[in-house]
């Protein structure tokens, strides 16, 4: 009996399941009718929009409709009569508002500038003006501009282009070092040219600080350099500016061309020249002198000469070398002379040279022994730091500093020897 109920229960509960399913089947069905209908109303929904009412699609974080200078332009239309009337007076309007002209943006976009086109005139670089041009010759010459601004008291030096440079160097790295002389301290100016060519475009400006009561005492120097691939520095010449209150009067808001001084155009001074090199190693603590020639001393050709280099450190003079004698109009040495030198010293150190003529005829000679036999003095000249020295000689010293790789050559006048001595 009990074995019958069993089986109508569990019928039973199949059948209810099986209805149960079938009913939650078809809800779903329903529920997933209802959401596809209630998309396509949404989709066939088209907003209503008056023919002649501008639409502005802003992003967020711009202006509203009030804050932003909206003007519809003109449109292209047919060539009818009727409506050329309306597009000329829509053209004038347009002409009338030339604030909107200048607007940034798709908004102020004409009918002479249709959407897709470029304006060729933006992109059209300007015309090279007769300063700029080249004004001919074979000589390496310097753009530049210089600007002086008395209320800021500062001095601003645009350097342009190169033209003409040698066919050597035309491959290496060309750099302009700007430098105020006297200088004040070791630092200066470097620009490096955009290109390697024989025309070369720099394009860089500096602003230098300069004071109205000094300004007159200074002189610019841009000083040209070829740098190999060994990093060797190969000296091409150099522009000197001064600027006194004339010369900057002239030169305010003209291009200037000048032609590179070389070692040649040089003048030479009372007393002749010298020729040295510098090296300082700071890890051997070593300054290496080498004395290379001389020229138009006041000395018969006959007569034979000698350099005296005094190493001198503060007031003392602590070492004192001799080359041997040469003989000549102009003598060459070539000759190298080490001191030993700490890097703490640097600043307070100098080297003089003292171009003498032995008294003896002996051509080894040349140190001075008794006030007898003492040789005669030709010019003399220092070189070092701000403390002792000036112009070329301070600044030959600052390039040994800073150039430790190789040996700095320049070509030095010599003075008088008592005016170089009560000076120091």
């Amino acid at each position: 009996m009990a074995d019958p109920l069993v089986a109508l229960a569990s019928g039973l509960s199949t059948v209810l399941l099986f209805l149960l399913l079938i009913a939650l089947t078809v809800y779903l069905l329903w529920k997933k009718r209802q959401s596809q209908r209630q998309y396509q109303q949404l989709i066939s929904t088209k907003p209503s929009i008056p023919p002649c009412t501008p639409v502005l699609q802003t992003s967020h974080g711009s202006y509203g409709l009030a804050d932003v200078p909206f003007f519809l332009p003109p449109r292209f239309k047919s060539s009818s009569h009727g409506e050329e009337s309306e597009g000329r007076e829509d053209e004038e309007q347009w002409e009338h508002q030339q604030h909107l002209h200048t607007q940034r943006g798709s908004l102020t976009i004409g009918s002479w500038f249709p959407l897709g086109n470029l304006r060729p005139d933006l992109y059209r670089l300007p015309e090279e003006t007769s300063e700029w041009a080249d004004p001919g010759g074979s000589s390496v010459r310097l753009c530049f501009a210089v600007l002086y601004h008395q209320d800021k008291e500062q001095l601003v030096v645009s350097l342009l282009r190169a033209a003409n440079l040698p066919a050597p160097y035309q491959s290496n790295t060309t750099l302009v070092k700007l430098q105020l002389l006297p200088p004040d301290d070791r630092r200066h100016r470097q620009a490096k040219a955009r290109c390697k060519s024989s025309q070369l475009q720099f394009n860089d400006s500096f602003v230098f600080q300069v004071s109205n009561n000094s300004v007159g005492q200074y002189t610019l120097s841009m000083s040209v350099y070829s740098v190999d691939r060994l990093k060797k520095h190969h000296t091409l010449g150099r522009v000197l500016f001064p600027l006194r209150p004339s010369e900057l009067r002239e030169a305010a808001g003209k291009v200037l061309w000048r032609d590179l001084e070389t070692e040649c155009d040089q003048p030479l001074s009372e007393h002749g020249d010298i020729q040295v090199s510098l090296n300082y190693n700071q890890s051997l603590q070593r300054l290496t002198v080498v004395v290379l020639r001389a020229r138009g001393l006041q000395s018969s050709s006959n007569t034979g000469v000698c350099v005296q280099v005094s190493l001198q450190i503060h007031t003392q003079v602590v070492k004192m070398k001799w080359t041997s004698v040469a003989r000549g109009s102009e003598p060459t040495f070539n000759e190298k002379l080490t001191f030993r030198l700490h890097p703490r010293q640097l600043d307070a150190t100098c080297l003089s040279l003292e171009l003498q003529q032995p008294a003896t005829e002996e051509p080894a000679e040349c140190r001075q022994t008794t006030s007898i036999t003492a040789p005669r003095s030709l010019g003399i000249v220092v070189i070092g730091p701000f403390m002792y020295a000036r112009g070329r000689e301070l600044e030959h010293w600052n390039e040994m500093v800073n150039k430790t790789q190789e040996l700095v050559r320049q070509w030095h006048g010599l003075g008088a020897a008592n005016t170089i001595q009560s000076s120091s």
